[in-house]
């Protein structure tokens, strides 16, 4: 879905299933980060409410963290709560159109999916109780690929993919290097780094080469739309 606005403030709210079950969230993190020792319990903003009026979408949005994120999401009654995961990602196209994702490197939560570069929205994208997506979303392409927003044209709007307990946020780029040399760049970045997040970075040139097993389903949304393009 595009939208030419999308408009997330921040609230004080509280989540009751935070304060209920702080003992249960705490053992089941213990449990993950033994298994995943890589993961790091960080602050993350969740949605509480949304609305989408015509080409505008709107959001409030409410401190959390990373471990009551992954408790809840794991409950078999996790969609009767009014909360929603919210995260920004980058659409890299190469001049060709192609399209451009990431693979998540070992020892970490999602490893070998491939998906936007892109992640959870923390402390610092918040500013006098609104959220910056845009600064969200540049920082973590930053983060991931080495690129930067000047380096590349920014597609007007945003597109929105609804999966689930899940609300993704995207914001399209454009590049004027080739697919080719677009990977190679990348992947320049991502081996100079002690600690890359991705693996791989994978070329999605059409339909047939969307990875129906190794891309979640926000990742298999953005692909068939951008590529119908």
């Amino acid at each position: 879905m595009r939208t030419k606005s999308c408009v997330l403030r921040a609230t004080d709210w509280e989540w009751p299933l935070a304060q209920a079950h702080a003992a249960e969230i705490e053992a089941d993190w213990r449990r993950r980060h033994a298994q995943i020792p890589a993961m790091f319990n960080g602050v993350t903003y969740l949605t509480c409410s949304h609305t989408l009026d015509g080409g505008a979408f709107a959001a409030t949005l409410f401190k959390s963290d990373f471990r009551t994120l992954l408790y809840w999401r794991a409950r078999p009654d996790a969609e009767r709560e009014p909360v929603r995961e919210t995260f920004g990602c980058s659409l890299i196209r190469s001049a060709e159109g192609y399209l451009l994702m990431g693979q998540q490197g070992p020892g970490q939560l999602n490893s070998g999916r491939i998906y936007p570069p892109g992640g959870l929205i923390d402390g610092d994208d918040v500013r006098d109780g609104v959220i910056d997506i845009d600064a969200s979303i540049a920082r973590e392409l930053g983060e991931e690929t080495g690129l930067s927003a000047a380096e590349l044209e920014r597609v007007p709007g945003y597109l929105l993919v609804f999966t689930g307990l899940k609300i993704a946020i995207a914001i399209g780029w454009r590049s004027a290097l080739p697919a080719v040399e677009l990977r190679e760049r990348i992947l320049g970045f991502v081996r100079s780094q002690a600690e890359p997040e991705l693996a791989d970075i994978v070329t999605v040139a059409s339909h047939a080469d969307i990875d129906e097993v190794r891309m979640p389903p926000h990742a298999l949304a953005f692909a068939r739309t951008v590529l119908s393009a």
